[in-house]
């Protein structure tokens, strides 16, 4: 059977769309049109919504990182055999990349910033990750990258060479919405 006008109910929103539609075309016929303003499933239609991940716990490297976002509030928790260090709100810096959300951290600065020193900061990459409604949680993998930047303070003479050296950590975990 092909579907034309008299198919649809007088009633119905898709007739009076087609008869507006069928004003303002020219060259469609009727029962083209009416095919493809016709559903080809007998299911209604359902929209997909997806909720992102506010919290992320992960490990490796000999680091247990937690990240989280709670009540419009940042939290970030990293721990090691040696460091155990908890961030909140403006400590932590996020920058929205095209390969993710950069989240990074200062973990140590030199013990008197004059004299110069070692600075230790944490970049965490977050994957963007989309969770069926009802699905709560999601397997993830990542990347952070330490890195450990050598100062002057204002009392040495300038630094010469690299300054910046890197520790990458593989992370897995789970990303969870609460």
């Amino acid at each position: 059977m092909k579907p034309n006008l008299q198919d649809i109910s007088q009633n119905s929103p898709r007739r009076q769309i087609l008869k507006t539609a069928l004003t303002f075309v020219a060259g469609l016929t009727t029962t083209s049109l009416v095919s493809f303003l016709i559903p080809k499933s007998t299911k209604p239609a359902q929209a997909i919504v997806v909720q992102r991940p506010n919290e992320f716990e992960l490990k490796g490297g000999g680091a247990d990182i937690k990240y989280s976002i709670l009540n419009g509030v940042s939290q970030l928790d990293y721990k090691t055999q040696n460091i155990s260090r908890h961030f909140s709100g403006d400590e932590i810096q996020t920058l929205a990349t095209d390969i993710g959300t950069l989240v990074t951290v200062i973990i140590s600065r030199p013990p008197n910033p004059d004299l110069g020193g070692k600075m230790v900061k944490l970049s965490l990459l977050l994957p963007i990750i989309n969770l069926a409604i009802g699905n709560r949680e999601s397997p993830v993998q990542t990347q952070a990258i330490l890195t450990t930047e050598r100062r002057a303070g204002f009392i040495r003479t300038p630094l010469f060479g690299q300054l910046q050296s890197y520790q990458s950590l593989a992370l897995k975990g789970t990303a969870r919405y609460l």
